[in-house]
């Protein structure tokens, strides 16, 4: 699974700009409010251009990625929000000003403020460090350097979890390297049947393209997002084409797109899934997809010749909102090995579960493992499976869980019982 902007003053970056990382998918809290936007800030000459997309879950998890650009001063970059807050019609959001910006102002912990109101507005202060950029997230701040939006809008918008399936958000610039000349940024709520939400904003350079519209239909699957809207009245002759996307969290990224014949069709799309006309790569930024499907997976078991008798008890849960947990005890008598470890990654769907974990002691101190369980339905040892792959790194390995692998040492147990399930 895979990966704001800068209205700091030249005085306080020596620069005209700040620009986050693309925040990488991982697991987090049920989203209680998002912020997503794409605004002119400044004056003539000095204008600066700020697109963002966040989700605030509530707790540990928030995500979200900002590209900022400044021309003027020759600054334009990515980066991911390290923590978001939406309290009403605003978003108070940190993130690190990243190693692709000049010197002066690389690692600044930056803080904003944006604000959705009749007049929009966005401000930020420069912190000392991401504690305090944090505090200053979740108990607020007045900014050093406030600007009106002169072009452009954002929302801030509070939102249920009540019935929430899943949700994507992302921030992407899409074309070739060299020429990513279309920007979209968006976040899209599932709801299932019970009234979907969202905002995309959508630019193409090429063109002079730039328009934001609602999602009334929001399809999470797996790893994809599809999601539709109608373009609205005012965008020249494109107002009212109904566009329906397919974005995708992999790597790489991508993100593509249809025209639908009327809003009937796209919800069909969006619900049955489709092959967009118009498929492009992610050159720059991220897309995440979260789903709320959670799941576990336990079982003590016996596998492996009579030369090579291995046994392992796990318990481990796959919590889409809070954080994956399990533990993992495991024996191989002919080599005299044994060890216990946290899991780190768990995925369930259907009755196969992926977890990996890191061993912390012993000869294989260091080690990296990633397993995949298979419960068949039937209980005893006749048709259940496990097995394991070594990984190069956790980073490896969380992508072997997010995305299912081969194990390469499998087996068939000869004693137990796995339990996979899912809610």
């Amino acid at each position: 699974m895979s990966r704001v902007l800068r209205f700091i003053s030249a005085a306080a970056l020596a620069v005209g700009s700040v620009t986050l990382t693309p925040v990488v998918a991982r697991a987090a809290s049920p989203a209680t409010g998002y912020a997503v936007g794409d605004v002119r800030l400044g004056s003539a000459g000095s204008t600066q251009s700020l697109t963002f997309a966040m989700v605030d879950t509530g707790a540990v998890g928030d995500r979200g990625s900002v590209t900022y650009a400044n021309p003027a001063a020759g600054v334009d970059y990515t980066a991911s929000v390290l923590s978001v807050v939406v309290v009403g019609g605003s978003a108070r959001f940190a993130y690190v000003v990243p190693d692709t910006a000049p010197p002066s102002a690389r690692g600044r912990a930056i803080v904003w403020k944006v604000s959705d109101t009749a007049r929009d507005s966005a401000g930020f202060a420069v912190a000392a460090n991401i504690d305090q950029a944090r505090t200053w997230v979740r108990s607020g701040f007045t900014p050093t350097n406030t600007y009106a939006v002169t072009s452009g809008d954002l929302q801030a918008r509070l939102v249920s979890t009540a019935r929430l399936e899943g949700y994507a958000l992302g921030n992407a610039r899409l074309g070739t390297a060299g020429q990513p000349r279309q920007h979209l940024a968006f976040v899209t709520l599932d709801y299932g049947s019970f009234g979907d939400r969202g905002t995309a904003f959508y630019r193409n350079l090429d063109a002079g393209v730039a328009y934001h519209a609602g999602t009334p239909d929001v399809r999470i699957a797996g790893h994809e997002a599809r999601f539709d809207y109608t373009i609205p009245a005012g965008t020249g002759s494109l107002g009212g084409t109904v566009i329906v996307w397919k974005a995708r969290d992999g790597a790489p990224d991508t993100a593509g797109f249809s025209v639908a014949s009327s809003t009937a069709a796209a919800r069909s799309m969006v619900n049955a899934g489709f092959t967009p006309a118009n498929t492009y790569g992610v050159v720059r930024g991220d897309i995440a997809v979260v789903h709320r499907v959670t799941g576990a997976a336990s079982g003590t078991v016996w596998f492996g010749q009579s030369t090579q008798r291995q046994q392992m008890a796990f318990s481990v849960a796959d919590r889409a909102w809070g954080g994956d947990s399990g533990t993992v005890t495991y024996r191989n008598i002919t080599q005299g090995v044994s060890y216990t470890a946290v899991v780190v990654d768990v995925r369930v769907s259907g009755r196969v579960a992926w977890f990996d974990y890191r061993i912390s002691s012993g000869s294989l101190a260091g080690t990296v493992v990633v397993w995949r369980v298979i419960d068949m339905g039937t209980p005893g040892p006749r048709h259940d499976r496990v097995g394991f792959s070594v990984a190069g790194s956790l980073t490896a390995a969380r992508s072997m869980v997010a995305r299912g692998f081969t194990p390469a040492n499998d087996y068939v147990i000869t004693a137990g019982n796995v339990v996979v399930t899912t809610s």
